[in-house]
């Protein structure tokens, strides 16, 4: 009798335990959903962003494809849902800059052929540097600005994408660099939060114009490849940050 209701009660509990990991299986399946629908909103916005950006890249306009793309929050595409979203950003982007950066070294060489001293030959610097190749966006936009993209190619390339639908293009070169308090922003904040840095490196553009600027780069706390030239601007603001 007593292995009869030993039996019975190791049923009940093997019941009971079942019943809870179902429970807690369809918490976490209601959670996942409840994720999903709070991001939905936002992937909808984002789906019509790429498609303005596809259809102005699909049409040769890559500097309005580009200036779409902004309009996209790159930490969003790391949530869930946005993978596929995530892999078309990159695609339509990687086109854009190709493009662009193909017409900066045309005008490059234009640059020089017409007799210019500046110095715009490409250069291998970049090659122990490649974190910091690649395409920025104008931190704290504005488009008020002249600013918006920053694209640098391997050998150095450079081109900045402005507002106004104007472009300028010159050759870069980086270096080692160690310099502390150093002006940025708190790029991970989503602020204006001014902060001091140390630089991990020294990027100096020559434009086709013959001025030259620098660029300290760092790596910010989220892992981005950033650059500031360090001036204040307007009071408390910084002049120009990039940023990954």
């Amino acid at each position: 009798m007593k292995k009869v209701l030993i039996a019975v009660s190791l049923l009940a509990t093997v019941t009971f335990g079942l019943a809870g990991c179902g429970s807690n299986s369809a918490s976490k399946e209601a959670s996942s959903t409840k994720v999903t629908s709070k991001n939905q909103d936002k992937i909808s916005e984002y789906e019509g962003i790429i498609k303005t950006a596809r259809d102005f890249n699909e049409n040769g306009h890559y500097k309005a494809s580009n200036k779409a793309l902004n309009g996209i929050r790159i930490a969003d595409l790391t949530k869930k849902g946005f993978g596929s979203l995530k892999t078309e950003y990159f695609q339509i982007q990687k086109s854009n800059d190709a493009f662009l950066l193909k017409e900066g070294k045309k005008q490059n060489q234009v640059a020089s052929s017409n007799g210019s001293t500046t110095n715009l030959n490409t250069n291998n610097s970049f090659s122990d540097f490649s974190k910091f190749v690649g395409d920025y966006s104008f931190y704290n936009y504005d488009p008020d600005r002249l600013q918006s993209d920053l694209i640098i190619d391997s050998d150095g390339t450079v081109v900045q994408e402005n507002t106004d639908d104007t472009s300028f293009h010159g050759v870069a070169t980086i270096s080692s660099d160690s310099q502390g308090g150093i002006l940025s922003y708190d790029v991970t904040s989503g602020t204006n939060n001014t902060k001091s840095i140390n630089a991990n490196v020294k990027i100096v553009v020559t434009w086709s114009n013959g001025q030259n600027e620098t660029y300290y780069g760092y790596t910010s706390y989220d892992g981005d490849a950033v650059l500031t030239d360090g001036k204040s601007y307007d009071g408390d603001l910084v002049n120009e940050v990039w940023v990954q």
